[in-house]
């Protein structure tokens, strides 16, 4: 006769502590996970749009100024509207919308009639600084455009009265600004056009507008806080495991 061994179960309430434990786990790690994988597709993000548009800039330069200067105005002028169209042309099914243009459809852009007086109104109501406080507007407000990636981009000629006169900034939300957390240095990166090279240079560099050390602090109040977090967040391979909350 064979005999049948009994073999030990989990009993229903061990089963249900068990479940438990995994639960707290869980509660305690997907937030943090979750928080990782938000901040890479950020990153990777930043770095595809910093790419495309070195390439674009580039080859606007060589291809529509012939090499010699990329020569943008110190107000929205036809050399700044021709640039704007030069670079719709470099990004397939974009679209964009520049100061003065009053059809700018909603179901693209945050605005119908655009302006710089509201596009730096979008920005301050819309935008935090790199640790959350409130932004001031100022630059990247002369016009927009949408890309079919999601990202949103943002020109800016610097006009005669600003500490930058002369100067031609892009800015770059990386997911786009229906997109959180749109807040500058986390998803929302300045760079400068050089003009007389048409190279792009990520804000924060050496001699920049934005210096890293004065517009990339966690403890700054500066209302433009942020703008000169573009370098750091393309170098440092930890920058955006370190973001302020």
């Amino acid at each position: 006769m064979k005999l049948i061994s009994k073999q030990k179960a989990f009993t229903l309430a061990e089963v249900l502590i068990t479940l438990g434990i995994i639960g707290v786990v869980a509660a305690m790690t997907l937030p943090s996970v979750i928080n990782t994988t938000k901040n890479k597709e950020l990153e990777t993000a930043l770095k595809k749009s910093y790419s495309t548009l070195g390439q674009a800039v580039q080859r606007i330069f060589l291809e529509d100024y012939g090499g010699a200067e990329i020569i943008i105005g110190l107000t929205t002028t036809s050399d700044f509207k021709s640039f704007i169209n030069n670079m719709q042309q470099q990004y397939k099914q974009s679209s964009i919308c520049i100061d003065g243009q009053k059809n700018c459809p909603l179901s693209v852009f945050p605005l119908s009639n655009f302006s710089s007086m509201n596009g730096s109104k979008f920005i301050s109501e819309n935008y935090t600084t790199y640790n959350g406080q409130n932004s001031g507007a100022g630059y990247c407000n002369d016009g927009i455009m949408s890309v079919i990636d999601g990202s949103f981009i943002f020109f800016d000629i610097s006009n005669s009265e600003q500490d930058t006169a002369g100067k031609f900034f892009i800015c770059i939300d990386v997911n786009g600004w229906k997109k959180r957390p749109n807040r500058f240095g986390h998803d929302f990166f300045m760079f400068e056009i050089n003009q007389k090279t048409g190279k792009v240079l990520p804000m924060g560099v050496e001699g920049s507008a934005f210096p890293e050390d004065e517009y990339c602090s966690a403890s700054s109040d500066d209302t433009q806080n942020g703008l000169g977090c573009t370098a750091r967040a393309l170098s440092d391979n930890e920058y955006f495991n370190k973001l302020p909350k």
